[in-house]
């Protein structure tokens, strides 16, 4: 679930989301409430997932990503 900003209507954003067999959900524009959610959602990702373990550097974190 995105807004509805111009990063996430780009063609190489549902290329991206395509291939990965994800469907697009955009929140209602000018609801603050399901942009909370989404924007909930990311903290959430960040803090428990993409941030969970420690790295000294952003290089150190690619190379231990699993695709």
């Amino acid at each position: 679930m995105t807004d509805n900003g111009s990063a996430y209507r780009s063609s190489l954003f549902t290329t991206a989301l395509a291939s990965a067999g994800i469907r697009h959900v955009r929140t209602r524009p000018y609801t603050p409430r399901t942009n909370g959610e989404a924007e909930r959602f990311i903290q959430t990702s960040l803090r428990e997932w993409a941030y969970a373990r420690p790295y000294p550097s952003s290089a150190a974190r690619n190379q231990a990503a699993v695709y």
